[in-house]
């Protein structure tokens, strides 16, 4: 199970604490594949989702699917996951450990926005198993 980190560092969350998080995530899924997270800034991320999504804005995660032995690349916006800790009131090391969630989950292949619910069902089990409420 590999996962290589790229970007800038999260404040209070080492590298070593988030290849352990997202092995963790891994694991609980039973699934012994990569995945690669890279940290970007906004200006990165909208650059990114106005050429994959055709949006010309931030976003919190974009992620692209990978193959049976590597589940894909997981872009995590740290400008974005900032604000967002700041709003629900948490560190952004708690807010970037739920985006590696989250986008291990899309990089599996599941999509919140077209299921009925599936995804953040698991999400939520998942979040609870891993120790991330």
């Amino acid at each position: 199970m590999n996962i290589e980190l790229t970007g800038a560092a999260i404040p209070r969350l080492t590298r070593r604490d988030i290849v352990s998080f997202a092995r963790k995530v891994l694991l609980e899924l039973r699934q012994d594949i990569g995945v690669s997270i890279a940290f970007v800034d906004d200006e990165t991320m909208i650059d990114l989702n106005r050429r994959f999504r055709h949006k010309s804005r931030t976003t919190d995660v974009l992620t692209f699917p990978g193959d049976e032995l590597y589940s894909g690349e997981i872009i995590i916006c740290v400008d974005q996951a900032r604000r967002q800790a700041a709003d629900e009131k948490h560190s952004i090391a708690t807010e970037v450990r739920y985006l590696i969630l989250h986008g291990i989950l899309h990089s599996l292949g599941y999509d919140h926005e077209s299921d009925h619910g599936e995804m953040n069902a698991l999400e939520l089990k998942l979040r609870s198993a891993v120790g991330l409420e």
